[in-house]
C-alpha cells in the first residue's frame, strides 16, 4: 500500500466535529460520520443510530443517555449498526464507545471500499460479567492492506440485561496515495 504522505498536522472539522487527524507516524483516527443501515432504534431522534456518530459525547459516564444509541427494545432481538466513514483508509485499531450495558458486541465486519464486501474482522461470544460501567472496547488487528468505507457491528442484545448503548464508533489507520 502506498501511503499518502503527511502533514505535520491535520484537522479536517465536519459539522464542528474533529473527523480526522494526521500527525507525521501517527495513525489517523476517524469517526464514523454515516448511518448506513440499522436493525432498529429507540426514536428517531433520541436513543437514535444517528446517536453513535461523530466523536463521543457521553464518554466517559455510564448511563442511559439519550445521545447514544440504543434499540428499540431491550433485550427482544439481535441488533446491528452499519456506519460509514468519510475517507476510505486502512484499519489498525477499532474503537467502539459503549456507555450502557457493555459486552454484547460479538461481530464486527469491515466493507472494502473498491468492492463493496464485507470481512469479518472480530467474533467472540459476548462478556456477560463486565463491570457496569462505560468502556471503549478496543480491537486491534494487523493492519488491513484494503481500504475501509464503512463498519458493521453486531450486537447480541438478549445475552446482556438492558439496553446496550453505543455512543460512538472510531477507527484508526493510514489513508492511501
Amino acid at each position: 500500500m502506498k501511503l499518502k504522505p503527511l502533514l505535520p498536522l491535520l484537522l479536517v472539522i465536519s459539522g464542528g466535529c474533529v473527523e480526522l487527524i494526521e500527525f507525521n507516524g501517527v495513525p489517523i483516527r476517524q469517526y464514523a460520520s454515516s448511518v448506513i443501515a440499522f436493525s432498529s432504534q429507540y426514536s428517531p431522534t433520541t436513543w437514535s443510530a444517528a446517536q453513535a456518530l461523530g466523536k463521543q459525547n457521553v464518554h466517559p459516564a455510564y448511563g442511559d443517555y439519550n445521545k447514544a444509541w440504543a434499540s428499540l427494545k431491550a433485550d427482544e432481538n439481535r441488533e446491528f449498526l452499519v456506519l460509514g466513514l468519510d475517507t476510505p483508509q486502512s484499519v489498525k485499531t477499532i474503537e467502539i464507545y459503549e456507555t450502557f450495558n457493555p459486552g454484547a458486541v460479538d461481530s464486527v465486519f469491515l466493507r472494502k471500499s473498491d468492492s463493496g464486501e464485507w470481512i469479518k474482522v472480530y467474533s467472540k461470544p459476548v462478556i456477560t460479567d463486565l463491570p457496569k460501567e462505560a468502556r471503549v472496547f478496543s480491537i486491534f488487528l494487523k493492519e488491513t492492506t484494503f481500504l475501509v468505507d464503512a463498519i458493521r457491528i453486531a450486537i447480541n442484545s438478549p445475552e446482556v440485561d438492558g439496553w446496550n448503548e453505543i455512543d460512538a464508533v472510531a477507527i484508526t489507520g493510514e489513508r492511501e496515495e
